[in-house]
């Protein structure tokens, strides 16, 4: 399944991730399967997540499309990173030993009372582990622990993020280093892996259109070899593409390589 899910609410920056998207849809055309219907209006609430009942109702549907297609391997293309609660819920609990490798520059593991912003773009990885809000957590098909996380090209980190991850000792690469996270997975015996990308992992002076750019990151080709050799060694179940700002076919031309890779990861 290929799925496309342009939720823009989690990050409250509309106009920039759907043009983002709409180059990602003209770039993949026909390979997409499936697509989340997302609000056109932010839909506020009194929630202290932004956008709540919209976040919602997108979550929604996806969680019944997923329960109606039972795919076996699912490539998500975003959309903000509030969009992995039902990919990586639904997986967690059809894979045992499923390892999530976090490709971002954000930790992405704030909760609703943590966060500064309030954007649920920046609250996925708490959710999923059961910390943040009760009814998106009912929404999910299942929690993960956090000894299943693998942060790559992180470093851009909110002071209770950092206390969450030293906490959980969490696995935490800035470079990833493809040696240690071989090691670091075989040593807890994941047989099957997620893989998120926000591209705000990669360094900004070789791509620029992410939503978030942060100075430091993966350069493209080190990227590309780690998910190959991920590849190679693991069962790769399900991947996404999330917070790409590019507005036209041009502007995705030096990711391509990543692009077509996270596809072929989950369509072997």
């Amino acid at each position: 399944m290929m799925l496309l899910f342009p939720q823009w609410q989690g990050a409250n920056r509309r106009d920039q991730i759907i043009r983002g998207t709409e180059s990602l849809e003209a770039y993949y055309g026909t390979k997409i399967t499936h697509r989340v219907i997302t609000e056109r209006h932010t839909m506020i609430t009194s929630n202290p997540i932004k956008n709540y009942s919209a976040i919602y109702n997108q979550t929604l549907r996806c969680r019944e499309l997923l329960k109606t297609e039972q795919s076996q391997k699912i490539y998500t293309i975003g959309g903000d990173c509030g969009i992995e609660l039902m990919p990586v819920s639904y997986l967690n609990n059809q894979y045992k030993n499923l390892g999530i490798i976090w490709f971002d520059a954000h930790a992405d593991a704030n909760t609703p009372e943590t966060s500064i912003s309030k954007n649920f773009h920046g609250m996925p990885l708490r959710q999923l582990c059961g910390d943040g809000d009760p009814e998106l957590g009912k929404l999910c098909f299942s929690t993960i622990k956090p000894e299943q996380i693998l942060y790559l090209g992180l470093r851009d980190v909110d002071v209770p993020e950092e206390k969450w991850i030293s906490k959980e000792n969490i696995f935490n690469s800035p470079e990833a280093e493809i040696s240690i996270i071989l090691s670091t997975l075989k040593e807890r015996k994941i047989q099957n892996l997620y893989i998120h990308f926000d591209v705000d992992a990669l360094n900004p002076k070789e791509y620029k259109h992410s939503l978030l750019p942060i100075k430091g990151g993966i350069n493209i080709s080190h990227a590309y070899k780690v998910i190959e050799l991920l590849r190679k060694e693991f069962n790769v179940v399900g991947t996404s593409l999330t917070e790409v700002v590019a507005s036209s076919q041009e502007e995705l031309n030096p990711i391509r390589s990543v692009l077509d890779i996270l596809v072929s990861s989950v369509s072997d």
